[in-house]
């Protein structure tokens, strides 16, 4: 009787152990993507999860951009699990991150 409480007790755990660690990853992605967007569409771009497929390669998360001028936006992120982020519109049209230029930025520092 007391093998099985102990069983019992073990997969009721592990039960609750696996779908923890399960989230992490989703989330870290669903943050890059989430990024990623408002500095494509504009920091005040209100975003919306729609879906999540998980597969071996990485996440693919449906995301709606809620831009406050031009209206709303589906597009698909994908992130594999060395953190290479791609995304696309709903047209199959590549989304490309603005990256940071330091150069064009003023400093208050004389």
């Amino acid at each position: 009787m007391k093998m099985f409480k102990r069983v019992t007790m073990g997969m009721v755990l592990a039960g609750v152990a696996i779908p923890a660690m399960a989230t992490a990853p989703d989330s870290a992605h669903l943050a890059q993507c989430k990024s990623d967007l408002k500095r494509v569409y504009g920091e005040d771009t209100r975003l919306k999860l729609k879906s999540i497929k998980r597969s071996r390669n990485g996440n693919q998360m449906r995301i709606k951009a809620i831009v406050p001028d031009s209206g709303s936006h589906m597009t698909t992120c994908w992130v594999d699990h060395d953190g290479v982020t791609n995304m696309q519109d709903k047209d199959g049209v590549a989304l490309v991150v603005p990256s940071f230029d330091s150069g064009d930025k003023v400093s208050q520092n004389d």
